[in-house]
C-alpha cells in the first residue's frame, strides 16, 4: 500500500508539465540590417597629405570598400538595430590602406563597427594596422576608434530605411594610441550610414532592457492553469493519504 501510496503521488506531481518551470527564449525585438553603407571620408586633411608632395601617396581599397571621392564606402556585413532606445550596432566589411614616404607610412584601417548607445552617442571601431612613422608596429582589432555624436539623429525608420547623416566624429584615446599621428579629441570626418531594414517588430521589449524582474509575472500570465493544476494534485494526494489511514485502522 506505501509503495502504491508513493507511487500515485510522484505520479501525478511530476505529471505537470517541465514547461511551467521555463520559457522558451524569443530574440530580442528590433530591426535586422538587410543592406547598408557607411560612407566616411576617414579624414580630409589626412587625404591631403598623403596626396601631398610630401608624402607622396596614395590609398587603395579592398575587401568590398570603395572610393567616391571624398568618401569611402563601407558595405555592411550584419547589424541590429533598436530605434526607440536606440541602441544597437551594424558592423561593416571593407579596408582602406594608406602609404606614403616611400613606404615608411603604411597603414590600414578595416572593418569598422558603428556601435549606437541609448545617451544618444556612438563608437566606431576600426581595426587599424601598419607601421607608425616612427617605426612601431601597430596592430589592434575592434579599437574604439572615434566617438560619433548621434545629437539629433532621428533612428525612426521610414520607408524601411533608418539613416545617420553626418554624424560628427571625434578621435578616442584608444584611436589616438592606434593611430598616434592625430591626438585624442581630434575631429575626424562625419560619418553617414544608410541602412535598409525592411519590416521589423518594434512592439515587444527593447534591446538591452533588462527583463529578470519580469520573470515571475510573465510566467504566471503565460500559464494560467498551473495553479489549479497544482490545486488538483494537492487533493488526489490528500484523499490517497485518508485512504491509506483508512486501511491501517481497519486492520485487525
Amino acid at each position: 500500500m506505501r509503495r502504491t501510496f508513493a507511487a500515485l503521488a510522484v505520479g501525478l506531481l511530476t505529471a505537470l508539465p517541465a514547461g511551467a518551470a521555463s520559457a522558451a527564449p524569443t530574440q530580442a525585438p528590433g530591426c535586422d540590417v538587410v543592406t547598408a553603407e557607411l560612407t566616411w571620408g576617414f579624414k580630409e586633411s589626412f587625404r591631403a597629405y598623403i596626396d601631398g608632395s610630401i608624402a607622396n601617396g596614395e590609398w587603395t581599397v579592398a575587401d568590398g570598400a570603395t572610393y567616391d571621392t571624398p568618401d569611402f564606402g563601407f558595405p555592411a556585413e550584419s547589424g541590429r538595430v533598436d530605434p526607440r532606445q536606440p541602441n544597437g550596432s551594424i558592423a561593416f566589411a571593407g579596408s582602406v590602406r594608406f602609404t606614403g614616404h616611400g613606404g615608411i607610412l603604411d597603414t590600414t584601417v578595416a572593418r569598422p563597427v558603428v556601435v549606437i548607445h541609448p545617451d544618444g552617442t556612438g563608437v566606431l571601431l576600426l581595426d587599424v594596422s601598419g607601421p607608425t612613422m616612427e617605426g612601431d608596429q601597430v596592430s589592434v582589432v575592434e579599437a574604439e576608434f572615434l566617438d560619433i555624436d548621434l545629437t539629433g539623429q532621428n533612428l525612426t525608420p521610414v520607408d524601411g530605411v533608418i539613416r545617420i547623416d553626418a554624424a560628427p566624429t571625434t578621435l578616442t584615446s584608444d584611436g589616438a594610441v592606434a593611430f598616434p599621428n592625430y591626438e585624442a579629441g581630434t575631429a575626424f570626418d562625419p560619418i553617414t550610414v544608410v541602412a535598409d531594414v525592411g519590416d521589423c517588430d518594434l512592439t515587444g521589449q527593447p534591446i538591452g532592457t533588462d527583463t529578470t524582474g519580469d520573470t515571475d509575472t510573465a510566467g504566471e500570465a503565460g500559464m494560467p492553469w498551473l495553479l489549479p493544476a497544482i490545486g488538483v494534485a494537492a487533493v488526489a494526494v490528500g484523499a490517497l493519504v485518508v485512504a491509506l489511514i483508512v486501511t491501517r485502522r481497519r486492520r485487525p
